[in-house]
C-alpha cells in the first residue's frame, strides 16, 4: 500500500484540526451569552433590566420565550388629566355619584365645618319622618321670627305643615324652620333638637351634632361633607324633598294671609341641568350649597362648605366632572 508523502500530510493538517473543532462544537451546544460578543449598549442595558430610550418612547426589551415575538413598544394608558381645583375657594367640597355613593372630587371631605342653612335639611327629615304633613297647625308667638329670610308668618295664622316644610326648603326661611320644629316637637312630645341628633346617629353621621333646627353658628352645631353625603343620600330618596330641585319659588295661603318665597339657589334660573337641594350662608360659616346634576345619566351631588363664592365654586366643580368624564 501506497503512503502519502510527509509533505502532503502536512499540507492537509489545518484541515483536519478545524474540522474537528467543528465536531466538537457542535457536540458542546451554542456558547454561554457571557462568550457572545453582545451588541456594545442596548444589550448591556436589556441585561441590566434597564429601559431604552428610543427617540420620545420608553420600552423594556424582555426575555425571548419561546417563538413569541419581541415586541418592541409598551402599550401606554391614554392620559387622564388631574382636576384643577385651584380656582376653587370653599374650604370643604365633596362631589359625588347618587346612585353608586362614589366619590369623584373631594377636598377636606371630614373637616368638622359650620354648615350654616344646610342644618334645614335634617330639620326637614326629622319633621317628615316624625309628622304628618297633611296636617294643618297654629302659628304661635314663638314662630314670628324676624331674622332674614323669613316668610313673615302672622301668629294665630292656619297654616299646612307641607307648606311650611316646602317654603323652608326652597326659600330657607328662618321662620318656617321655627314653626315647623315647634309644630313636630308638640305633636311628638320631645325635645327638636333631640330628634335631629337622635336622626344624625341612626343615618351614621358620627362627626355631625345639632344645636338648632336653623343652622345659626354655634359651637354644637356642625358636620362634616362626608355626613352631609349620607344626609343628601337618604333625603333624595323622598319625593317629597326631590320634587322641589326645580322650583324657583313657593306660594300658599293661610286662613289670615297669603305667602311667598323665592328659591335661594341662583344657578337655577340659567342652568336647566342642575337641581338644587339646599343652600345656607352666615357670615362666619360662609357660603354653603348642595346641588345636584346629571352628568351622563348620573345624578351627581356637588357639595360646598365654608365657600366665598358657593355659586362659582359649584359650577367649577361641575365642570371638572364633566371633563374628566369626557377624556374617559
Amino acid at each position: 500500500m501506497n503512503q502519502m508523502p510527509k509533505t502532503k500530510v502536512l499540507k492537509f493538517l489545518p484541515y483536519f484540526v478545524y474540522a474537528l473543532m467543528l465536531v466538537a462544537a457542535a457536540e458542546l451546544g451554542p456558547l454561554p451569552d457571557s462568550q457572545k460578543n453582545p451588541a456594545p449598549a442596548q444589550t448591556a442595558l436589556a441585561e441590566a433590566g434597564q429601559p431604552q430610550v428610543l427617540g420620545e418612547s420608553t420600552t423594556t426589551i424582555p426575555a425571548v420565550r419561546g417563538d413569541a415575538p419581541v415586541p418592541t413598544t409598551t402599550p401606554q394608558t391614554a392620559p387622564i388629566s388631574e382636576p384643577d381645583t385651584s380656582a376653587i375657594s370653599a374650604k370643604s367640597f365633596l362631589v359625588f355619584d347618587l346612585a353608586t355613593g362614589q366619590n369623584l372630587l373631594e377636598k377636606n371631605g371630614s373637616t368638622k365645618l359650620h354648615i350654616a342653612s344646610l342644618t334645614k335639611l335634617m330639620t326637614a327629615l326629622v319633621a317628615y319622618n316624625s309628622d304628618d304633613l297633611n296636617q294643618s297647625f297654629t302659628i304661635g308667638p314663638k314662630d314670628t321670627f324676624d331674622v332674614a329670610p323669613v316668610l313673615g308668618l302672622r301668629q294665630g295664622d292656619s297654616v299646612s305643615a307641607l307648606d311650611i316644610f316646602n317654603a323652608m326648603l326652597i326659600g330657607s326661611n328662618n321662620d318656617a324652620a321655627l314653626a315647623l320644629a315647634d309644630f313636630t316637637a308638640s305633636s311628638t312630645g320631645r325635645d327638636f333638637v333631640d330628634l335631629m341628633n337622635r336622626q344624625a346617629q341612626t343615618l351614621g353621621m358620627a362627626d355631625s351634632n345639632f344645636s338648632n333646627p336653623l343652622g345659626f353658628d354655634n359651637g354644637d352645631n356642625y358636620s362634616t361633607a362626608e355626613d352631609l353625603k349620607i344626609l343628601i343620600s337618604a333625603t333624595e330618596k323622598l319625593s317629597a324633598f326631590t320634587d322641589l330641585g326645580r322650583r324657583q319659588s313657593y306660594e300658599f295661603s293661610g286662613q289670615l294671609k297669603n305667602y311667598s318665597t323665592r328659591a335661594t339657589n341662583k344657578l337655577l334660573a340659567n342652568h336647566p341641568d342642575l337641581q338644587a337641594i339646599k343652600t345656607g350662608y352666615t357670615p362666619y360659616s360662609l357660603g354653603a350649597m348642595a346641588t345636584k346634576v346629571n352628568v351622563d345619566g348620573h345624578d351627581i351631588v356637588i357639595i360646598v362648605l365654608g365657600s366665598e363664592d358657593r355659586e362659582g365654586d359649584t359650577l367649577r366643580l361641575k365642570d371638572e366632572v364633566f371633563k374628566n368624564l369626557d377624556e374617559k
